[in-house]
Order: C-alpha cells, then sequence, then structure tokens
C-alpha cells in the first residue's frame, strides 16, 4: 500500500479502470494455453516411458505444480515432488525412477527457450532502449545465476557420480538426526535406473524436438500474457522486453523467500523494471498488478482445485485397485 500511495493511488486505479476487459480474458486464455503447452512437453516425454496418464490430468497436474509452487517456495522442488506423487498415483505403478526422469527432462527442456528469450532481451534492452545499467546489470547476474543452477542440475542428471554423492550426504543426515536405517543399495539401484532413463531419453531425438516445441510455446504464451494486458491498458510493450523483466520475475519466485509466490517483493521489483524500460510508474504497477493476478493468484487458485481434484480422485480410485488386486489373487 505504502508503494501504491508514493507511485499514486489515483492515477494506477485510473490505469485499472481503462483495461479492455476482452484483452484481459485473451490474456487469462494465453496463461491456462501456457501452462497446457507445458503439459504438453511434459506428456511428450511422459509417453516414451509408458505412461498411458490422459492429457486432462497431465494439465491438472501441471497446474497443481504451479499451486505447490506458489504456495511453498522451495526452488519449484514442492512441484516437482507434486507432479511425480500424481504422476505415479494416477498411473497406478511404482516407478520413481523414470517418473522423476519425466520431470527432470522436461525441467531441463522449458530453461531451453527461458534462456534464449532472456538473452533477446537483454540484447534488446542494452541496444534499443534507455534501461539504466543497474536493470541490465541486474538481468545479466540472474541469468548467469539461472545458467549456472541448470547446469549443476543437468550435471546431476547426467554425470554418474553426482547424485550419488547428494543422495548419500542426505542419507548420511537422515540417519544420524532421526536414527532411522536407509537401503542404501535400493537407493543406489533407484538412481542408476534414473541415469538410465536419463540417457535413453537422450537418444530419441524426435521426442525431444516435440517436446522443446511445446515448452517453446508455452514460454511464449506466457510472455504474452505481459503483452497482451499492456495492450488491454492502450499500452505497447516488446515481447522482447518482457522476456529479460520475467528471468528476474521467475528467479525472485524460486527464491525460498518464505512469501507465497513472491507477493509484494516479486510485485514491487516488476513494476521498477518496467518503469525502468521507460514506462510510466503508474501505468507500471497497474499492468503488474494484472499480470499477477493472472499469473499467480488466479492460476494458484485453479491449481488448488486441481490438487483437491486429483487428491479425490486418487482416493476414490484406491479402494477398486485394492478390489481389483485381490479378485486376481483370487483367480
Amino acid at each position: 500500500m505504502l508503494y501504491l500511495y508514493h507511485v499514486g493511488f489515483q492515477d494506477v486505479i485510473s490505469s485499472l479502470r481503462n483495461v479492455n476487459i476482452a484483452l484481459f480474458v485473451l490474456a487469462v486464455v494465453m496463461a491456462l494455453l501456457g501452462v497446457l503447452c507445458d503439459a504438453l512437453a511434459w506428456q511428450t516425454i511422459a509417453r516414451k516411458f509408458d505412461y498411458k496418464v490422459p492429457i486432462w490430468d497431465i494439465f491438472l497436474i501441471y497446474m497443481s505444480c504451479v499451486f505447490m509452487n506458489n504456495l511453498i517456495p522451495s526452488g519449484s522442488f514442492s512441484g516437482e515432488t507434486a507432479r511425480i506423487y500424481f504422476l505415479e498415483k494416477l498411473d497406478g505403478g511404482s516407478r520413481i525412477d523414470r517418473s522423476s526422469a519425466t520431470v527432470a527432462a522436461t525441467r531441463i527442456i522449458t530453461a531451453i527457450p527461458f534462456f534464449l528469450g532472456t538473452i533477446i532481451g537483454l540484447v534488446y534492452l542494452d541496444l534499443a532502449t534507455d534501461a539504466p545499467p543497474w536493470a541490465l546489470a541486474t538481468c545479466s547476474v540472474i541469468t548467469l545465476i539461472l545458467l549456472f543452477l541448470n547446469a549443476a542440475f543437468f550435471g546431476v542428471c547426467f554425470a554418474d557420480n553426482w547424485l550419488e554423492r547428494i543422495i548419500f550426504t542426505l542419507v548420511d543426515f537422515i540417519e544420524k538426526f532421526l536414527h532411522i536405517h536407509v537401503d542404501r543399495m535400493q537407493c543406489s539401484g533407484i538412481m542408476d535406473r534414473f541415469h538410465k532413463s536419463m540417457k535413453m531419453l537422450a537418444e530419441h531425438k524426435r521426442t525431444l524436438f516435440i517436446s522443446t516445441f511445446w515448452a517453446v510455446a508455452g514460454w511464449l504464451s506466457m510472455t504474452l500474457v505481459a503483452v497482451i494486458v499492456f495492450r488491454s491498458m492502450g499500452v505497447s510493450v516488446p515481447l522482447r522486453a518482457v522476456f529479460a523483466v520475467y528471468a528476474v520475475m521467475i528467479f525472485l519466485q524460486m527464491l525460498p523467500l518464505f512469501l507465497p509466490g513472491g507477493v509484494g517483493l516479486v510485485d514491487i521489483v516488476m513494476s521498477t523494471f518496467f518503469t525502468a524500460i521507460g514506462l510510466p510508474a503508474h501505468t507500471a504497477v497497474a499492468a503488474t498488478i494484472l499480470i499477477r493476478l493472472i499469473q499467480l493468484w488466479l492460476l494458484t487458485a485453479i491449481g488448488g482445485l486441481a490438487t483437491a481434484y486429483l487428491v479425490k480422485k486418487i482416493n476414490h480410485n484406491a479402494p477398486m485397485a485394492v478390489a481389483g488386486s485381490r479378485m486376481a489373487k483370487g483367480f
């Protein structure tokens, strides 16, 4: 509220009143389409591992992933864990190594358009705008940090001993502080199968290409949300400029700051960056409110409903699966 007062509360309200509702609804549709494209990118990988979960359930799982990531800031760990859990339960199998591989692979694939878009955005900000040096430096540093983290994640997925060292370090910690015994042979077997799954997937170029196509479509859909929101306010902002601002937003949302969805911090930073590329402060704040209304609050709410639906569906299917198993044993 203090930030709104500083910018000009009445000016922000005036900008919000002039929003074209039809274009705003289109922005909502683009946000949902972005999630659907990400779900298709994941389903393409999951099918290669013989998962038969329909696209509607995959979409709902991805919505649940959004809900968990925004609810529990943990570098997307909470959302990825939810994806693995729901995929395993809905498929009816127990293939933790393969389900983890599908999630890890899509995380790597969805990073490709993110970095390409960010680089394009940085070049545009440097050459075609009057963005201050601090804005360019901040975007560049954040991009390098995310690039390093994703490179490390890639190494964990494909290097033979990185994952083992991390897991066994965690096992030592768990055994020491919880006074329980963890079967290291079983852990080692799961990690070995995980590595084999990742290397097998790397050989399927067509699958990777199709998944990357959907990932690019998802990233473009999500960034177009901001462009359409600005258009609904009668303001034109180049898509290339949005790329760089979104890189900062995603980085801040991933930080474990105990702020669900980066509430407050992300909003102020986004408004500041939009102002830095030449937009009036009240317009930048109004646009940020609308963008966050769609990509944080609306998607989180839908994701919460999706999570409740998936849990109910799993609980409903569990007794049927047990009864089917007993009947099979009886015969």
